[in-house]
Parts: C-alpha cells; sequence; structure tokens
C-alpha cells in the first residue's frame, strides 16, 4: 500500500448505514476443525485484508477466549509512519449500541426498568411517547426517525448531548424497522433519568469495570498515551486522510460516543453471551430470543450467527461470531469501504469455521 502526504480530505459517514445482512449458507455455528492449519488460516486472512487494501486492526478467535489472536495492518498515521496496533482505540460506532442495550437488560433485570416501560415516563415532550417502549427503542421500532445533523460546537455534557437528540428528531408513530441513531440516545437518556447517574457512570459500573476494559473511553476523554489513529480513504493507490468530526461524536451518546480496542469490544461480546454481564436469561430478553431480526444492537442471522457494523467519520467497525462464543471476528479499520470490509468479516469467519481451534 502506498504511502502519501496527501491533503485531508472531509468526509461524514454515518453509523446509520448499517443494514440486514442475510448469513450466508456456508457459515455454520458449530465448528468443525480439520480443512486448515492454523498458520495457514492465518495466511489466508492475512491475504483477504491485503487484497482490501483494509487499514486496522483484527481479532479473531475460534475457540473462545483461549484462542485470541491479534493481528494489525497499516499505519495508525501515515504521515509520521506510526504503525496500527493491538492497544490502540477506535471508534465503536454502531457497535456502541449493543453496550447501551446491555445496560438497559442490567437496569431490567435490577427491576428498574420493563421492556413494556414507555418512553413517556422520562420523556413526555416527545410526540407519541407513551407508544414508545424501551423493547421499541432497543429494536429501531419506536417510529423515531432522524438524520445525522452535525452541532455547530462540541456539546458540552450528556444532558446536551441528549437534548440536541431530542430537539432534531422527528416521531412518526410508524413502528416499522426504522435504523436511527435516535433510539440509542433516547435509551442513555433513560439510563440517566431511571439511575440519577450518567450514562458513563452506568457504563463504567455495570460493563467495564466487571470486565477489565481498560481501553474503553469517552470520546473526549482518550489519554495521550494511547493511539487514536487517524481516518484515511484509499483514492487512486494512495491513502487521504480523512477529517474526524468530534462534534458529530458529540452527539451521538449512546449510539458512537465511545472509542475502543479490539481486545476490549471482545471481552465486551463474550461477556454478554456468555451470560457474565446480564445472565442467560437476561441475554435471551434482550436479543429476543435470537430469532433472525435485528435487536439490543446486534444482527440476529440465524443459525447461532451474529453481525454488527457501524461506520462513522471514515472509520468501518464490525463483528461477527457466534452466540456460542466460539467464534468471533472484531475488525476496526482506519481505512476501508463500508459494505466491502463488511464481506471481508463474514470471509475470515468463514476461515475461522474451518480451521484447526487457535
Amino acid at each position: 500500500m502506498k504511502r502519501t502526504l496527501a491533503p485531508k480530505m472531509i468526509q461524514r459517514t454515518s453509523d446509520s448505514v448499517a443494514i440486514v445482512v442475510k448469513k450466508p449458507a456456508t457459515l455454520k455455528s458449530q465448528h468443525r476443525a480439520g480443512n486448515y492449519t492454523k498458520a495457514q488460516a492465518l495466511a489466508k486472512i492475512d491475504t483477504v485484508m491485503k487484497n482490501a487494501h483494509i487499514m486496522g486492526t483484527l481479532l479473531v478467535t475460534n475457540n473462545g477466549t483461549a484462542g485470541v489472536m491479534t493481528r494489525s495492518y497499516g499505519y495508525a498515521d501515515v504521515a509520521s509512519a506510526k504503525k496500527n496496533s493491538a492497544d490502540e482505540v477506535y471508534p465503536l460506532a454502531s457497535l456502541q449500541k449493543a453496550i447501551t442495550g446491555t445496560v438497559i437488560q442490567g437496569l431490567i433485570n435490577q427491576g428498574k426498568l420493563k421492556m413494556t416501560t414507555p418512553l413517556s415516563l422520562y420523556f413526555r415532550r416527545i410526540p407519541y411517547a407513551k407508544n414508545i417502549t424501551i423493547r421499541d427503542l432497543l429494536d429501531h421500532r419506536s417510529g423515531l426517525r432522524m438524520g445525522e445533523p452535525v452541532p455547530a460546537s462540541i456539546l458540552p455534557n450528556e444532558a446536551a448531548e441528549i437534548n440536541y437528540t431530542v430537539n432534531h428528531l422527528r416521531s412518526t408513530n410508524n413502528h416499522a424497522f426504522a435504523y436511527s441513531n435516535a433510539n440509542f440516545t433516547m435509551l442513555a437518556g433513560v439510563i440517566r433519568k431511571a439511575t440519577g447517574k450518567s450514562y458513563m457512570e452506568n457504563v463504567q459500573t455495570m460493563i467495564l469495570k466487571p470486565l477489565g476494559m481498560h481501553h474503553t473511553y469517552n470520546y473526549n476523554q482518550i489519554p495521550i498515551n494511547i493511539i487514536d489513529p487517524n481516518s484515511y480513504q484509499l483514492t487512486k493507490g494512495y491513502s487521504q486522510s480523512a477529517v474526524i468530526s468530534k462534534s458529530l461524536q458529540s452527539s451521538e451518546l449512546g449510539a458512537g460516543s465511545l472509542y475502543s480496542s479490539v481486545g476490549d469490544y471482545y471481552k465486551f461480546i463474550n461477556g454478554l453471551f456468555t451470560g457474565k454481564l446480564v445472565g442467560r436469561a437476561g441475554f435471551n430478553e434482550l436479543s429476543a430470543d435470537q430469532k433472525i431480526s435485528y435487536a439490543g444492537g446486534i444482527y440476529y442471522l440465524g443459525h447461532g450467527n451474529v453481525r454488527i457494523g457501524g461506520s462513522d467519520n471514515s472509520f468501518q467497525t464490525y463483528f461477527m461470531g457466534t452466540t456460542d462464543a466460539k467464534i468471533g471476528v472484531v475488525l476496526f479499520d482506519n481505512q476501508g469501504v463500508f459494505n466491502g470490509d463488511n464481506s471481508v468479516g463474514f470471509a475470515i469467519q468463514a476461515i475461522l469455521a474451518k480451521s484447526d481451534p487457535f
């Protein structure tokens, strides 16, 4: 891949490009060893990544926590030739929605909320709020519609972030599936009102601390010693840098305001799927029993397979894997193409399913 000091190119991309992706027929939840050795599998994975011209960090496993391997590709900063690394943090984009959903489920487990709790209990001035339930918000079936307007400046706190969404959303009373960040920002608002604590305090207490996630931060609280990559677009063989809008990120509370490492995100997914965070019954409730649908921040594809995808500020993020927590692909890239890299994630999952356990 060529490196260049190309001029910055501004492009805003959207979490809301996430779409339902049908499960490829070749993927199975059950792991069957035999076709590839570990070395062969990793070589094939490296080839897939190289051919897609992806820069980023990849975590793979086909043996749960015992088989986790992390590989990095390309540069966090092209100009200084600083390479991407295992512990650097990327914007989670829509992968954060599953974290927000898990906090909600934790509050349901504690008896502070129900799936049937109406939004009007906390946000009366939103039209049709009495017809919108927690379940509706979790599954993008609330009737709320909102694009991704960029605030004129960085919103100063969580209250301002929630108010920004309240002031820009439309409530339609149409409960067909319609993907919108507004659903999960409103869930973040519900979390604040139901607990009397900030969204981030709840995330810390219920997820980050119990799982030892030490590389997950709010978009504006990344320590100076942690690599925070630039984003790029490959144009005619050259990596051109894109401008990262912190103002946009400040408007995405609960929906795309966190940065995390691939390792931390796998800890979260594993903790959710194995019942460490909300129990098996809680996971079944949040996931709507893993029926083929979108539920609580995750697309359930059938046969134990799941997928999450996000895109924001020219970063792409993905998780593909199985609900038995055995096979997992966490791909965070700072140069790529959303739909193309989505296919890359599925291709890597298929390689893992045909490989000896790592």
